[in-house]
């Protein structure tokens, strides 16, 4: 638990110093006052003023946030037309100023993931082993074209395939592409035409094979049916409803078939064989109801270390993939095809810091560099109150070529406010709901 608080700590302590430190920087640099450097909202626990630029350099009771008080920068503020002011600043000046604290995160983000790889990295092992086919989906393009579990595949187009990573890049890259897939099948070279789909959630190819996943649980969901029922790490699944089970994948599938039915398992748990029988659990992800029961399978994982120009690489390409996955999200906000229930807010944050640092270094500063590009792009969302919305402000005032009205702009900001009041409300009830045990209608005797 401890763990987890000084890690949360540290993990927002420094996004928000370093973007409150953009804005800091440039207005410096510009030559706008700072009156206030702030880590944290409300009463000051402590502080000190700078001898040389005057400003008060704070640490807040409110850990949440922070934020740098510029001189001249609040709506009715008395101005002297003195360049020291944000106001009175021209427009472009003013625009460095307020890009530069979600600048600051992207750039953090693009620093942080390359060392990452250096440090090293946690993948999957299957990925490094010769791509033999495990498991074909239904009705999917490779069942399609007529592949069969136990075929290893040797090369795409004239490329020699030498790993599940290489295949799997070479699939999702190649979306709607015919292919020319050289396999190996009973000691025989065979070809065939393989065509992706494109996936709808993350529009990358898609051609329903996978390695093979023994159906061994590697960890449950707490309070999730699984766990309730009894069943444990290491366990080995023989069947589900009556069915052999020789793949992980096979589990899932039974269970959205069965949806709220009661499911006999079987199980091997050392030598001896287990029945359970388990209700799943409706939950809503991405806008879908689905049933689950809290179970996810062992995955073995290799740690691998790059060095210093393949990690810029592997950095950039991940902070990119990274910053595409976050603006997908939001437009799938804005037009409804992702339900606000995915969405988590600070004691999800704190979990995932704590369960991140746990696991190592390497994957801290993974977590950090995500959440570092999220709050760099999220910031410069049009909303008034974030930075986004004064650069909005901004735009309009070029174009109109004079500022907003200052009523105009109080009102704007409200409207804001409120908006994100309502999203963190949204999100600590989801975190919420994710923390209390069962469901939390239990809690009130009026139901």
């Amino acid at each position: 638990m401890m763990s987890t608080i000084v890690s949360f700590f540290i993990l927002i302590g420094v996004l928000v110093f370093i973007h409150e430190f953009g804005h800091f920087i440039v207005a410096k640099w510009i030559g706008v006052k700072v009156e206030k450097f702030s880590l944290g909202f409300g009463p000051k626990i402590v502080g000190f003023k700078g001898r040389n630029d005057g400003t008060e350099y704070l640490i807040s009771l409110l850990p949440l946030g922070g934020y740098v008080k510029l001189k001249g920068e609040n709506p009715g503020e008395e101005l002297k037309n003195d360049l020291s002011e944000f106001t009175s600043r021209k427009v472009g000046d003013r625009f460095k100023i307020v890009v530069a604290g979600p600048v600051m995160n992207i750039i953090l983000a693009f620093l942080l993931f390359p060392l990452v790889f250096m440090i090293g990295v946690q993948v999957p092992q299957y990925l490094k082993e010769a791509p033999i086919i495990g498991w074909i989906e239904e009705a999917s393009p490779a069942a399609k074209a007529g592949f069969k579990v136990g075929d290893l595949i040797k090369g795409i187009d004239g490329v020699t395939i030498k790993n599940w990573e290489e295949l799997q890049n070479t699939i999702l890259t190649h979306p709607e592409k015919e292919l020319r897939v050289l396999f190996l099948r009973d000691r025989e070279v065979r070809e065939s035409v393989l065509t992706p789909i494109t996936t709808k959630d993350f529009g990358v190819g898609y051609v329903g094979w996978e390695f093979f996943f023994d159906p061994i649980i590697g960890d449950l969901t707490p309070h999730f049916p699984a766990e309730k029922a009894g069943l444990k790490p290491g366990d080995r699944i023989v069947s589900v409803a009556n069915i052999p089970i020789f793949h992980w994948n096979q589990v899932p599938q039974l269970i959205k078939n069965n949806k709220e039915k009661e499911i006999a398992f079987e199980i091997q748990r050392n030598d001896k064989k287990l029945f359970f029988l388990i209700k799943p659990e409706i939950q809503e992800i991405y806008g879908e109801k689905r049933p689950f029961i809290g179970i996810m399978p062992i995955i073995k994982t290799v740690n691998e270390k790059y060095g210093f120009f393949e990690s810029l690489k592997k950095g950039a390409q991940r902070t990119c993939e990274m910053a595409w996955s976050t603006l997908k999200m939001l437009k799938d906000l804005i037009t409804f095809n992702l339900s606000v229930k995915a969405l988590g807010g600070p004691i999800m944050i704190a979990k995932l810091s704590g369960k991140a640092a746990q696991a190592g270094l390497s994957d801290f500063l993974s977590f950090m560099a995500f959440l570092s590009l999220s709050l760099g792009i999220i910031n410069l969302v049009p909303i008034p109150v974030l930075d986004g919305g004064l650069i909005l402000f901004l735009l309009f005032e070029l174009i109109k070529g004079k500022p907003i009205g200052i009523k105009k702009m109080e009102i704007a900001q409200q409207v804001g406010l409120a908006i994100l009041i309502l999203l963190m409300v949204t999100v600590t009830y989801n975190d919420i709901m994710r923390v209390l045990p069962g469901n939390i209608k239990d809690f009130f005797p009026w139901k």
